[in-house]
């Protein structure tokens, strides 16, 4: 995806404080970028410090902060540094995640507590801390939380993954209940099969891929998506799951091996 494929829209997050969970790989660095190049001010989370710094220094419109979302001690340090700063978010997105290649009858509940804890607690922490800011600045703010088309296709050997995405479905319309009265828009993302393994796509791969398009999606092309949710321009969605998948979800194609085995 090049540049003059981004959204010509100006600076439509500018002034926006934006933080960003997963952002040093991926849709979360793709859209740190962007929105970074639209005009917020945007705060990235991730375990890698090296990547995470390197994105900081690419842009004065990004922050790094280590955390480790599996670890709820550091979550809850997070969040009192978040307070410490008194940073009052305008956008939260929980986008950070990682496969867990695991079935029912061999996964272990240490591996089941961890999926817990990243795919669903840290969410409902953060959404938690970003709601209660926005209520208390009076932002109509916006709250976007990135799950997966497993959640309603479920990939064999993923029961932790697949059952907790699944509860960020149900997580986002009750979020989008309780904070609608505030003017706090909430949305789900379903992200498809997305090459994040690097910049280039192996061909190969490229084409293999179970998707009406024949490709695998681009983080940059979940960031253009997650940008209008973002924005003042979308005023009228909440509690909304929406799907960006190629065609994924209603395509016949059987997945290739690169995402039957990948961990």
């Amino acid at each position: 995806m090049g540049a003059d494929n981004r959204p010509q829209v100006g600076k439509t997050l500018a002034g926006k404080a934006c933080v960003i969970t997963g952002g040093t790989k991926g849709i979360g660095e793709a859209t740190a970028k962007l929105f970074a190049e639209l005009g917020a001010s945007v705060l990235i989370t991730g375990r890698d410090e090296s990547r995470g710094k390197r994105l900081e220094n690419s842009s004065k419109q990004i922050t790094f902060k280590r955390v480790d979302l599996e670890d709820r001690d550091d979550v809850t340090r997070f969040l009192a540094w978040l307070d410490a700063r008194d940073l009052r978010p305008d956008v939260m997105i929980s986008n950070a995640s990682r496969n867990s290649r695991y079935s029912v009858t061999n996964i272990s509940v240490e591996e089941w507590d961890r999926m817990l804890q990243l795919n669903l607690t840290a969410p409902f922490l953060l959404s938690r801390w970003a709601a209660k800011k926005m209520i208390e600045s009076k932002v109509k703010g916006k709250i976007i939380i990135l799950g997966a088309i497993q959640a309603l296709f479920p990939l064999e050997r993923s029961f932790a993954y697949v059952t907790t995405k699944g509860g960020l479905i149900s997580m986002v319309r009750s979020l989008a209940v309780d904070l609608g009265g505030h003017g706090i828009q909430v949305t789900g993302v379903l992200p498809g099969q997305t090459y994040v393994d690097g910049e280039e796509v192996p061909s190969s791969i490229d084409t293999s891929a179970a998707t009406l398009l024949g490709r695998m999606g681009r983080p940059e092309e979940i960031s253009h998506l997650l940008a209008f949710l973002a924005s003042d321009q979308n005023s009228f969605m909440t509690g909304n799951i929406i799907i960006i998948d190629g065609g994924r979800v209603i395509s016949r194609k059987p997945d290739p091996d690169y995402i039957r085995t990948i961990q």
